[in-house]
């Protein structure tokens, strides 16, 4: 399944924060352990969406064991280790924030934090960096 598939099958998720059984089984056969890993950093509400006011700028965030991960929703990029080790290369589809992001913005399982424009070029250097 290519990724605009995948992106494709997961907006079809709207049911009001609840994803059927059969939908669960499809979505673990596409994603194998990432849709589980996914599935519980949005149960644990570490999808984040960045509102810069007053530019109504967004920036998505999935907030990982050792820090925080840019989601780019637009162009399907993550800035994580896997998005480069595993996406890139061709050995998956998707890596569980990108995945996570998706279902959390499908299900309204996110949280909104409102920042102010002039914090945007600092939040986004700490985000982009690639050290732990």
């Amino acid at each position: 399944m290519h990724y605009s598939q995948v992106l494709a099958e997961l907006e079809k998720l709207k049911v009001e924060g609840r994803i059927s059984r059969r939908k669960t089984d499809e979505l673990r056969r596409a994603f194998d352990a990432r849709f589980t890993a996914a599935w519980k950093l949005v149960r644990e509400g570490r999808v984040k969406k960045y509102v810069f006011k007053p530019s109504g700028k967004v920036q998505w965030i999935v907030v990982g064991n050792e820090r925080d991960y840019l989601i780019y929703e637009a162009s399907g990029y993550c800035h994580c280790e896997g998005f480069y080790m595993s996406i890139m290369e061709g050995k998956a589809k998707a890596c569980k924030h990108l995945i996570a992001q998706k279902l959390a913005c499908e299900l309204g399982l996110y949280a909104v934090v409102e920042e102010e424009d002039e914090n945007y070029g600092s939040l986004m250097e700490e985000w982009r960096k690639t050290e732990s």
